[in-house]
């Protein structure tokens, strides 16, 4: 047993030494990698320019991205969507634009949160599996982040209405631009699902919030595994309590993914992010301790040692290696 142990230790200290070595890569590709999907999407839904169209100009604009933070993404993202529904329906460009000022407006000036569940939130959606943010977001975000989570909500019902009648928006005889905007303001205000799944994803993200945060062992871990239960639950209970049509779909299995994937994301943050420090709380029998935690790989060897003149240790040999300036 022990030398299974050992086993996972080494491979534990490789795996840190790899992301300390390659974690700007690696965040690149992540950020090129959910650019390309974002803007894929838009262009399957909207195709409005054929110049967004073309595969090269996605992929130069996702590798722009990924050199950019990660606050810019979904700037980027709003603009080329504006860009294509502009091309289709301007009154369904001049709504969307609204409704997305608005929204950065709640998310900048009063409550900033995580502006990345903003794009990767409508990706989940499609993929069935959009519990895993609220629970993400919750572990490694702030309290605020439940308004990005909820944003991105009305962000995905939003062009998934405007995709469902995309039809009766773009018909060259049709309607008054007046009479579009009214069917756009009253589909979304009378959307059966809409305010249900935004006040259930956003409470579930406070809950998780305020459990991680908990001065218990395994808080972290404990908060996904209730808000992995809680989120379902909650959907299925008020909307059978609405009488209303259900929610996402594949609410169970979506929630058993979700389960996994999020313990696994808060993890390796947890150990993975260096930028981070902690305040460590122990007493003896006659003081009480109050320590600032710094991980390691965030000091230099110089730093370490300073003020310590002992010996070098085979432990110390190793954190030299492991040592990575960030």
């Amino acid at each position: 047993m022990s030398a299974f142990i050992d086993k996972l230790v080494l491979i534990w200290r490789a795996v840190k030494r790899f992301y300390a070595s390659w974690c700007i890569y690696l965040t690149m590709a992540a950020k090129c990698a959910v650019a390309f999907c974002a803007f894929s999407y838009i262009n399957l839904y909207f195709p409005g320019r054929a110049f967004l169209l073309r595969l090269i100009v996605v992929a130069a604009v996702s590798l722009l991205v990924s050199v950019l933070p990660w606050k810019y993404l979904s700037f980027i993202a709003a603009v080329w969507l504006l860009a294509q529904l502009s091309a289709l329906s301007l009154e369904a460009a001049a709504f969307t634009f609204v409704i997305l000022l608005i929204l950065a407006l709640a998310r900048y000036l009063l409550l900033p949160g995580s502006g990345l569940a903003l794009v990767i939130l409508p990706i989940l959606f499609l993929w069935k599996i959009p519990f895993l943010v609220p629970l993400v977001v919750g572990v490694t975000g702030v309290l605020s982040g439940f308004v990005s989570v909820g944003s991105g909500v009305i962000i995905f019902y939003l062009l998934q209405f405007i995709a469902r009648n995309l039809d009766y928006l773009t018909a060259p005889e049709g309607d008054t631009l007046v009479q579009h905007l009214y069917f756009l303001l009253k589909g979304m205000a009378e959307h059966p699902q809409l305010m249900t799944v935004m006040l259930c994803f956003s409470l579930t993200t406070v809950v998780v919030y305020l459990i991680s945060r908990l001065k218990v062992d395994y808080a972290p871990q404990i908060a996904v595994g209730f808000g992995a239960v809680l989120n379902p639950l909650l959907l299925a209970g008020t909307f059978d309590f609405l009488h209303r049509p259900a929610g996402p779909e594949s609410l169970i299995w979506g929630s058993l993914i979700s389960l996994p994937a999020a313990v696994i994301i808060s993890f390796l943050y947890r150990f993975l992010n260096y930028a981070r420090t902690e305040n460590v709380q122990y007493e003896d029998d006659e003081y009480y301790y109050y320590v600032k935690a710094v991980p390691k790989i965030a000091l230099s060897v110089r730093d370490r040692k300073a003020g310590n003149d002992a010996a070098e240790t085979p432990d110390t040999k190793e954190t030299k290696e492991d040592t990575v300036n960030v």
